[in-house]
């Protein structure tokens, strides 16, 4: 007995334990140990049941001796309590005396050895524990290779002494339990690694075997092999997700929660291989500029796996116990992440070069188009997910905009911007004839829609709508009104002076050189706003249109959609959301009149009239000022009108009536018919009214007189009539030089109905209509249509009594004061 309880051999066992069970390394030496403590442990059985023997005859022995103390003890205790008074405490129990006695001493001893016992059973039970775990270890180890089957149990077994040993309320504050519970996980993680790195190493090397990444033609021997690995994957992930609990409290993570089926990731680890190797390393293929090499790549290596999954793959998954699913489209979102991960590895190349950036969103959109359409996939977008990075669409937006304003510079600086393009021959008439400057404009804002055209947000669309091509155009409106401001400025330097003319004459004037100049604007805001015109109508600008329109719906109030550009820097989330789903929400009919291009257009269109107003200025100017001699003749009431009486036009307008017509035929040339021909009207408006105002009120007529100016007048309408038309010149008015041939009319006018040679067409002669015309009793009224059915509607009653009073023949015949 003294041997079995000493208190060396109670040291010793502690420090056995201590020093052997202290650290999941120390498990290593575990088979050497137990060996050696299996012979401890038998001896020390032998050795405990000689003590149980033993104890049981002191125990028995030790109870009646106790029983015995405590019977004294009770009877010396109620004799105490008699002398002093005090009565019996009951709850006394013999075992709290500890009076020194041999029987108390046997007790404590008994005890101690109790204790001991009670640990050596422990480290037994731990032993058979780390021997259980460690033939499931070595159960997996055997089986690997030849049983994936064997491999499974082992797999089932490890998690579900996991399960127990997790569990386990004892397990706090004890060392050895903790210990034991780290190798257990650690064996479960190593039977889950070993046994999917060899079976995805298998199923890799069948897919090698069929001919993949070409194309796949698998042995039938081939595809029993890929099975069998297909389906050991399926086991093992389903095992894995049964247990997941047990795992996740264990603190044991094998793969996430959302992980994808196990075979159909590694059979999608293969794509991602070959990708690094080929697209992510130093090799040549890795380039960032040529995302069509590895995309190309992708969808061959996507393409020859299909026929696969369609007719193999998916039999296999449908016989394991995962979850049901589309095995293709399962295969191809789980290459999303090996593309994404190529973007982010190429991602500071993009956002150094950002133009590079709009080749990537082309090609992305391409292959996700191809994948969608050919083999129906559903699942997220790449392609979102990479502009959704914000300094990645910053950096193409800059560039675009860099890009776009440079070329710009780079052509409005050359002389020859302003240059026409085409000769007059290639388009009609009617069609805006290009300019270097207007044809780099259209080509800058076509290209770059054309880029973003594949971004799937309309709020990015819209901004680089905002950032990159409106400037673009602001440029052009900016430099084209410079120009018109400096031109106004000295455009007095090159009207006619009509004494000298040193302006020149013909096509080749400097007048006609300014005039080509101020069309060569026109044209070149005509473009581009025909252009604008069609992006207003093509179907990306449409749909943005909508989505702005629906936006300021959203926001209610007064809110209009043609502000949205003053908004757009501050968009956030929210904006997002309603832009990019606009086709939910109902928008105001009226605004889709309209249109994204509206305001420019509107623009374009003042500044295309700015200009033709300027060179209706011009061209006023310089014919007005060539009319200055025509203007200064006095012979207008002479008898027979001199030498002009042969002549069917005045000596002074044959200088003008040539260039006149020059002037119409260059205009044809320079400008569309509808240009031209308001430059016209403009023109035959300010004639009109020089021709009332500075010669026909101005001066003194006869008959003759009246007749030659006729003749004026029909000449110069029939130059600007026939040179450009016909009656489409004609304004509201109805002919051109309306008044003044009015005027014309009354001044030759027979005075008595005497028939001359190129008298008035008026069916009464002056005497006749004249007298009531300047009687102050006649109602104006009833004299303006007596003169209306004369032919005279749009001269004043006014302007026709002071007509009348020109007329010399006719107030020396009736000079009634009252009259004159």
């Amino acid at each position: 007995m003294a041997a079995l309880v000493n208190s060396e051999s109670r040291r010793a066992i502690r420090q056995f334990l201590g020093d052997n069970f202290t650290s999941l390394d120390s498990l290593e030496l575990v088979d050497d140990l137990l060996k050696e403590e299996e012979r401890t442990h038998a001896q020390l059985e032998q050795e405990a049941a000689v003590a149980s023997k033993t104890t049981k005859s002191l125990v028995a022995e030790a109870s009646s001796v106790a029983d015995s103390v405590h019977s004294k003890a009770m009877h010396l205790i109620d004799v105490h309590s008699k002398v002093v008074g005090s009565t019996a405490d009951e709850s006394v129990s013999a075992w709290e005396f500890r009076d020194g006695t041999a029987v108390m001493e046997l007790v404590s001893k008994l005890a101690a050895e109790l204790q001991t016992y009670r640990r050596l059973r422990q480290a037994k039970e731990y032993i058979d524990e780390f021997i259980e775990i460690e033939k499931v270890a070595e159960q997996a180890a055997q089986s690997m290779e030849k049983s994936p089957q064997g491999v499974l149990s082992a797999y089932s077994a490890s998690i579900a002494l996991l399960s127990k040993h997790s569990s386990d309320s004892e397990i706090t504050g004890n060392i050895s339990a903790q210990n034991l519970l780290e190798y257990i996980k650690h064996t479960v993680s190593n039977i889950w690694t070993n046994a999917e790195t060899t079976a995805a190493n298998a199923q890799s090397e069948c897919l090698r075997k069929m001919g993949w990444p070409g194309k796949i033609d698998p042995p039938v021997s081939v595809l029993g092999e890929f099975g069998a690995n297909f389906s050991m994957l399926a086991s093992l992930d389903h095992i894995t997700r049964d247990a997941s609990k047990v795992l996740r409290q264990s603190g044991v993570q094998l793969q996430s929660e959302d992980a994808p089926p196990l075979p159909l990731k590694h059979m999608a680890r293969a794509v991602d291989i070959r990708m690094r190797y080929h697209f992510e390393s130093a090799r040549g293929t890795s380039r960032a500029d040529r995302p069509e090499w590895w995309l190309s790549q992708v969808m061959n290596m996507v393409r020859s796996l299909v026929p696969l999954l369609e007719l193999h793959v998916q039999s296999l998954y449908d016989r394991s116990a995962l979850p049901p699913l589309d095995v293709r489209n399962e295969f191809i979102r789980l290459i999303q992440p090996i593309i994404q991960h190529k973007l982010a590895h190429d991602r500071s190349d993009y956002i150094s070069n950002g133009l590079v950036i709009a080749h990537v969103s082309r090609e992305l959109s391409e292959f996700e188009h191809t994948l969608q359409d050919v083999y129906f996939f559903d699942g997220p977008s790449v392609l979102d997910a990479f502009l959704a990075d914000s300094d990645i669409f910053s950096a193409w937006v800059n560039a675009e905009r860099k890009s776009a304003i440079d070329s710009y510079m780079e052509t409005i600086a050359d002389p020859g911007a302003f240059k026409q393009l085409y000769e007059d021959e290639v388009l009609d008439r009617d069609d805006p004839k290009p300019t270097r400057i207007a044809q780099n404009v259209v080509m800058l804002i076509s290209d770059i829609a054309e880029r973003y055209a594949v971004v799937p947000s309309c709020m990015q669309q819209l901004q680089f709508l905002s950032t990159t091509q409106f400037p673009v155009v602001i440029a052009l409106v900016e430099d084209v009104e410079g120009e018109i401001d400096e031109f106004s400025r000295i455009s007095l330097a090159f009207i006619r002076d009509a004494s000298s003319n040193v302006s020149g004459s013909g096509a080749n004037s400097p007048f006609a050189a300014q005039l080509r100049r101020l069309a060569s604007w026109y044209q070149t805001v005509w473009y581009v706003e025909e252009a604008a015109r069609d992006w207003n109508d093509s179907t990306i600008y449409v749909d943005m249109w909508a989505a702005v329109c629906c936006h300021a719906r959203a926001l209610g109030g007064d809110a209009d959609p043609r502000d949205w550009r003053d908004e757009c820097d501050d968009w956030g989330e929210k904006d997002r959301k309603v832009l990019d789903d606009c086709a939910t929400l109902e928008t105001n009919e009226e605004w889709l009149d309209g249109g994204i291009w509206e305001r420019t257009i509107k623009t374009l269109g003042e500044l295309k009239q700015r200009i033709l107003e300027l060179m209706s200025r011009a061209i006023n100017k310089d014919t007005v000022g060539q009319l200055r001699a025509y203007r200064k003749k006095a012979n207008w009431a002479s008898e027979g009108v001199g030498a002009d009486a042969d002549v069917k036009v005045s000596i002074e307008l044959s200088g003008l009536l040539p260039e006149l017509s020059q002037l119409v035929s260059v205009l044809s040339e320079l400008l569309p018919f509808s240009g031209s021909a308001y430059l016209l009207r403009s023109l035959a408006a300010e004639l009109d009214m020089f021709l009332v105002d500075r010669v026909a009120s101005a001066h003194q007529f006869n008959s003759s007189g009246g007749w030659q100016f006729a003749m004026d007048v029909s000449a110069i309408s029939r130059v600007l009539h026939a040179s450009a038309g016909g009656s489409a010149l004609q304004g509201p008015s109805g002919q051109l030089l309306a008044k003044a041939m009015e005027c014309a009319r009354i001044l030759s006018c027979s005075l008595d109905g005497e028939e001359l040679p190129g008298n008035s067409d008026m069916t009464l002669s002056l005497s006749e209509w004249a007298p009531a015309i300047l009687d102050a009793a006649t109602d104006d009224k009833e004299a303006m249509l007596v003169l209306g059915k004369l032919g005279v509607k749009h001269l004043s009653i006014e302007q026709i009594r002071q007509l009348v009073k020109r007329r010399v023949d006719f107030a020396a015949t009736f000079s009634s004061p009252e009259m004159f």
